[in-house]
Order: C-alpha cells, then sequence, then structure tokens
C-alpha cells in the first residue's frame, strides 16, 4: 500500500490506517526510538505513543513525505522519554552530540512561530547545500543518533573522516547563521 492510501484510510479514520503504517514504517519508528533510548521497553512504549500522535494528528495534517512524518514523531517522541529519563544524568552518545551543537544552535526556542519557520527553512536549505555524503553523516549522527562508528561501518570510511566531517559541518552552519543574521 503506498504513502497516499494510508493517508486517506487515515482520513476515513480506518483502523486499517495504523495497521498499514506500522507494517510500512514501524521498524524505522523502533530503530530510530533505540538510538535514543537505551532501554527497549521505553523505546517500544514510546513507539507505541507515536501511533497515538500519528492517529491524533492524521486528519487534519496531510503529510506529503508519510514515512519521515512518522519518523519525526516517533523521535519526538523518544526525545520527550529520554529527557524525562535523564532530567539529572548527563553521559549519552546523544548527549554529547547535543552539546557538540549547542555551540552552533540558538540556546532557546523563545521565537514567534514564523521566527521557527525562518530558521527550519535556513536548516533545510543549509543541509541541501552540503555534498550528499556530508548531509548523510549529519542527519545520522545529529537526527537519528546514531554513533560514529556505525556511519562508518554503513558508509565504509574511517571514523576520523566523519569526525572532521561532523566538525567542518558544524563550523559551517553557525557560519551561515552568522551571515544570515540568526541571532546564536
Amino acid at each position: 500500500m503506498n504513502d497516499e492510501q494510508i493517508v486517506s484510510l487515515f482520513f476515513d479514520r480506518s483502523e486499517d490506517a495504523l495497521t498499514a503504517a506500522q507494517e510500512k514504517y514501524g521498524g524505522l519508528c523502533l530503530s530510530t526510538a533505540r538510538r535514543i533510548l537505551p532501554d527497549a521497553r521505553d523505546a517500544e512504549e514510546c513507539v507505541n505513543d507515536a501511533w497515538v500522535r500519528v492517529w491524533n494528528a492524521i486528519p487534519p495534517e496531510r503529510p506529503r513525505y508519510l514515512g519521515a512524518y512518522i519518523a519525526r514523531i516517533a523521535r519526538n517522541a523518544a526525545l520527550d522519554r529520554y529527557h524525562y529519563n535523564s532530567a539529572d544524568k548527563r553521559s549519552t552518545q546523544l548527549t554529547e552530540a547535543f552539546e557538540e551543537l549547542s555551540n552552533v544552535l540558538p540556546a532557546r526556542d523563545d521565537g514567534a512561530p514564523e521566527d521557527r519557520q525562518a530558521f527550519s527553512d535556513f536548516v533545510a536549505s543549509f543541509l541541501r547545500s552540503l555534498s550528499r555524503e556530508n548531509r548523510v553523516f549529519f542527519v545520522r549522527y545529529y537526527w537519528y543518533g546514531e554513533s560514529v562508528g556505525e556511519i562508518a561501518r554503513d558508509c565504509r570510511v574511517g571514523e576520523g573522516k566523519i569526525k572532521s566531517s561532523l566538525f567542518r559541518t558544524r563550523t559551517k552552519m553557525r557560519e551561515a547563521m552568522e551571515k544570515e543574521g540568526i541571532r546564536l
């Protein structure tokens, strides 16, 4: 079943929509949550929460890329649980990745919705400006929470190359933000 058919089932409020979405994207959601949460039970619970969020969001939302939309919801559910579980704990791979980005990204999201949209557009444009390889490294590390070792193994490159790429990309992003007048 293709994504448009699944979205149509959601709009019809058919429970078959959830079944079809789970069959097609359940593995992606679980692997995304598992990269953020060390406990398998927490990850499974977050994926279940994500399905509820998807059910409640469609309609009115009509996502163009259903897989990315669902993965984002699962990721956000996992991040919510991660923040809840680790309010006073600070020592995971994901925490390190976020700390690396903290020197690049604005410290707080207190802006108006149009400011958030402008920043989102900037990030999307910035990522499109990167080479495919650098974009893959960046997204897999910072979005999906994969380790440098996992990325190196899957992409068949050395860990040093990935670390250098991530460092250069963070530097480029900071420079691009300063050039655009985005406040850090």
